[in-house]
């Protein structure tokens, strides 16, 4: 037997990178096929997610730039130009939270002009669009407002029932909770459990003393 061999045939002393590609370059030679068949796939897959990433970051930045032409439209109150900007972010850009943003402006622009209907479409539109943080959740409540208006009480408490349940939004849950205490105006228990809830709530202090006038009157009139 060679004492210069290692067991495995790998003589003592070699270089192990050198062996490492002499070993790597049988393989090709060997299968040179299935390695180039890899090469590709891998190559593909790698080009299709830069692809992907870099359409995605254009996407965003068109998506913001007409978002921003909304908001300045928004803010000179030229509210048909923004519509025109909001609805085309929403439409154009679905998948990203400059689109969501866009569809809740759309709805609450409608909804200041009392279209209802095109309110609820916009505002249901963001809800079920991208996460945009608690933009979503402001959306529900947005929708909630619309059916109100079409006095439809039930649907809204369903609306706010889900915003209650989004932790994005839970810097309105306050004014969530006191929305639906008033909307079960026909369901004491249910108004009182509201009240209750707000008044034990340390950081919802602006609604204690109107929970508090609320849950009586409730429990007046049991």
């Amino acid at each position: 037997m060679d004492t210069n061999q290692k067991k495995g045939g790998i003589p003592e002393g070699a270089d192990p990178l050198v062996d490492g590609v002499v070993r790597v370059r049988a393989f090709i030679s060997d299968n040179g096929g299935m390695v180039a068949a890899v090469l590709v796939a891998i190559v593909v897959v790698v080009g299709g997610v830069l692809i992907y990433n870099g359409l995605r970051e254009s996407q965003i930045r068109k998506a913001q730039e007409l978002f921003g032409v909304g908001i300045l439209d928004y803010n000179a109150d030229r509210f048909d130009k923004a519509l025109e900007s909001f609805t085309k972010v929403a439409e154009r850009y679905k998948g990203t939270p400059q689109g969501t943003m866009g569809a809740f402006m759309a709805g609450s622009v409608y909804l200041q002009q009392n279209n209802v209907d095109q309110a609820i479409t916009w505002f249901e539109a963001a809800a079920g669009g991208a996460e945009s943080g608690f933009v979503k959740g402001q959306a529900l409540e947005g929708l909630a407002a619309a059916y109100e208006e079409k006095g439809d009480d039930a649907a809204a408490i369903k609306c706010l029932e889900k915003a209650l349940r989004d932790k994005a939004a839970a810097h309105r849950h306050s004014a969530i909770r006191w929305k639906l205490a008033l909307l079960h105006k026909d369901n004491a228990t249910a108004a009182a459990r509201y009240c209750k809830d707000l008044i034990a709530d340390t950081l919802a202090t602006q609604y204690h003393q109107k929970a508090e006038n609320l849950l009586a009157s409730v429990n007046a009139g049991k």
